[in-house]
């Protein structure tokens, strides 16, 4: 079993590492948790930084010279108060402690005001915290994974410093650090060599998305796949080794049960990568709850090892899930029904000096930009947006925008045509070029811009991104889309677009959340689960099924999502207790963004600039998950207005300067198209159909709100654009 080692005399090498702010509940090494301590409207002590006096440095006083040796635990640490931000890293300015009663307060506040008011999942109380650093992971986990077994196979337990399966483990480690280096050329060789030594067949299971998916993408390019057994499927890796979806378990039950009862060949290591899964899929992924579930139950005898880079949201429910069926195995053993065993849980210190980060309103604001980086400078981007239809109407309207600019995306040579942007979606797996991009894991040659949905985030990675936007609110999706882009040495350097998000995009998310807590609370109507004395069931069931299954089309479609079907009764259903408990929270976290946002809006009569500092508080606390302050300076929704503005008149200008008439319907379009990016650029969007050029009328009546002294004028062939006085024609 893993347990704290307090109270360790460090090397000077170890010493000198560890220069952090602590907070009550963690030992040693803090989360990124230690500086997202309270709620929005109030501070508990919870989660309150302060100095540690739990470990460190055994000091020996002068008293030590007359053998009355006194011992004193020390430990470096600075209050996050007084850490300086120097851009890429937080820079130590101070090694004393503050006695002020608010020096160790924590710097940003959690939106979620459940979630520090009276416990941390990061408290010894749930976890044991074994601070691993910036090592690579092998190295942190050292010989803990190294269990000792009986004659039978049988894992021993209270084997001291040993990995057992009543204890599950989590690796909470960066992309990039080696996590699945580590299962696969650490572990598995050592199952290896330990069937050898005692002539047994054991193996690894390996529950992966991204290694499931290689293998799946391998079966079409051969032509063998069989699409409705592939949920069904094992994939074999190495001799004592498998791999499967997340979604097989629940097909495969009764045969993992069957080679678990064979205490020679069972699994006695199952590997749950990309963990977050179990919460980051559960809105849209009715099954992930029943999956968890299942595993903890079926390989109760097994190392259950999570995998993640962003735990803090799913840690929450594997935990209670553990802890759930542990107290249902011991029911009638009151002495162990309630005792709970901390997780063993290997921290990695994030770093994000990598990063260089920007901040946007509007993806449109990236057009200008991602032309010149593609064609100036052949760089690769890598672009998150939320919808199918998003990804497509930004594939052209950036290469309709490049178009106009006389830097095309789309080359045609002759009867070939080569796209430098590809736009991808959950259809799109089994398209050979996608397919291509994901086992080579890089952008083909003449691909310059991916555009794609979430169907990314989750365990492909590609080599050579230069840069990465993303355009999600919640810290899970966007961590998990910035490791898509792999960091290939010291030197690669990369930049994040952060979106700033506004009151409509929030209260849409409310919207959306309310309609499935709706569902789900006809869903207990219907099954019983809030019996309604005044209807039968039979009536409220009928009434459920007709609205989610005979209903509206997009009824059906979130009913695919929200509930599931058991697979020994398809004709019942369930809904995703994960989800279900996700959606309050949420619910409750984006209320209250929205309310701070609402405050944030200005009053009538405010500059136009400063209406656009609305989600600003928030855009803040999503760049403190990078390490990273708030600069003017890399924000391209202000920093680049005035340049913009000037080159929305330098355009008007060069028209009516040149007297140049703009004929026919292709010069009008053509026309209209860079006026209207042009002046989005300078003053923001001036229409709800974010894809419609501006009208003529349009131009002129944007023209005089914005006080700029030109207009165009329509003659009976062609228009023009020459001078006019507004304020004049007022008079």
């Amino acid at each position: 079993m893993i347990s704290n080692d307090n109270f360790r005399i460090l090397t000077p090498e170890e010493e000198s590492q560890y220069k952090f702010p602590f907070c009550r509940h963690c030992e040693f090494y803090p989360c990124e948790l230690v500086g997202e301590c309270g709620s929005v409207n109030e501070i508990p002590e919870i989660h309150e930084s302060q100095i540690p006096i739990l470990r460190g440095r055994i000091v020996a006083t002068s008293t030590e010279q007359s053998k009355n040796t006194e011992k004193i635990y020390m430990a470096k640490a600075v209050s996050p108060v007084h850490d300086k931000y120097d851009g890429d890293t937080i820079a130590d300015t101070s090694h004393s402690h503050s006695t002020s009663p608010d020096a160790h307060r924590a710097i940003r506040l959690s939106y979620d005001q459940e979630e520090f008011k009276t416990d941390c999942i990061m408290s010894s109380l749930h976890v044991c915290q074994i601070e691993c650093g910036q090592k690579r992971v092998s190295e942190g986990i050292g010989e803990h994974f190294k269990i000792e077994t009986d004659y039978d196979g049988t894992i021993r337990a209270n084997v001291d410093g040993k990995w057992e399966p009543l204890q599950p483990v989590f690796i909470s480690a960066q992309t990039g650090q080696g996590k699945n280096y580590f299962v696969e050329n650490v572990l598995v060789p050592y199952v290896r060599e330990l069937n050898y030594r005692k002539n047994t067949k054991q193996r690894v299971l390996i529950l992966s998305n991204r290694l499931a998916l290689r293998q799946q993408i391998k079966n079409r390019l051969k032509g063998t796949e069989d699409s409705d057994e592939e949920e069904a499927k094992f994939y074999p890796y190495r001799d004592c080794a498998d791999v499967m979806t997340y979604q097989s378990i629940l097909h495969c039950e009764q045969m993992l049960k069957k080679r678990q009862s064979k205490a020679q060949s069972r699994y006695i290591y199952i590997i749950c990568d990309e963990a977050h899964f179990f919460t980051s899929d559960a809105m849209f992924n009715p099954h992930t709850s029943k999956i968890l579930e299942a595993i903890v139950r079926l390989f109760q005898d097994a190392v259950r090892v999570y995998m993640s880079a962003t735990p803090y949201e799913c840690l929450e429910y594997i935990i209670k899930y553990e802890r759930e069926y542990h107290s249902r195995l011991n029911f009638n053993r009151p002495q162990e029904k309630d005792k709970s065993i901390p997780m063993a849980f290997y921290h990695f210190q994030r770093d994000y000096s990598y990063l260089d980060v920007k901040v946007y309103s509007a993806i449109g604001e990236l057009y200008g930009q991602m032309i010149e980086s593609v064609n100036q400078k052949r760089e690769k981007w890598l672009v998150f947006i939320d919808d199918i239809e998003k990804c497509r109407a930004v594939k052209k309207d950036l290469e309709g925008y490049a178009e106009g600019k006389g830097s095309p995306l789309v080359v045609v040579d002759g009867d070939s045509k080569t796209e430098k942007v590809f736009a991808v979606d959950a259809s799109s797996k089994a398209n050979p070029s996608y397919c291509s991009m994901v086992l080579n894991e890089r952008l083909d040659k003449n691909t310059f811009v991916l555009i794609t949905t979430s169907v990314l985030d989750n365990g492909v990675n590609l080599t050579g991104i230069n840069n990465i936007v993303v355009s999600d609110m919640e810290r899970v999706k966007c961590l998990q889309m910035l490791g898509r882009a792999r960091v290939s040495d010291a030197d690669d350097r990369k930049t994040l677009y952060v979106q700033r998000f506004d009151c409509p995009y929030v209260q849409k998310r409310i919207d959306s959340f309310q309609t499935q807590k709706t569902a789900y609370h006809n869903y207990r109507l219907a099954y019983g689960e809030l019996p309604d004395t005044l209807q039968s069931r039979g009536y409220d069931e009928y009434r459920f099924l007709d609205k989610y299954y005979n209903g509206g089309t997009l009824d059906w479609i979130n009913a695919k999502h929200w509930f599931g079907r058991p697979m020994d009764k398809p004709t019942e259903l369930y809904l995703n207790e994960i989800a279900k408990s996700l959606l309050d929270r949420r619910t409750r976290q984006y209320q209250l963004i929205l309310d701070e946002m609402i405050e944030e809006s200005p009053q009538a009569g405010m500059e136009q600039q400063e209406k656009k500092r609305v989600g600003q508080k928030y855009l803040e606390y999503q760049l403190f998950w990078f390490g990273k302050v708030y600069c003017v300076d890399d924000d391209i929704t202000f920093a680049d207005k005035d340049k913009a503005k000037k080159t929305f008149v330098a355009f008007l200008e060069s028209y009516a300067d040149n007297v140049t008439q703009i004929v026919g319907e292709a010069g009008k379009t053509k026309f209209s198209r860079e006026f209207t990016q042009l002046y989005d650029a300078a003053f923001g969007r001036a229409d709800r159909n974010k894809n419609r050029i501006y009208s003529i009328t349009k131009m002129k009546s944007l023209l005089e709100d914005a006080h700029i002294n030109y207009t165009v004028v329509s003659y009976s062939s062609y228009w023009i654009v020459q001078e006019h006085d507004w304020e004049t024609e007022e008079e």
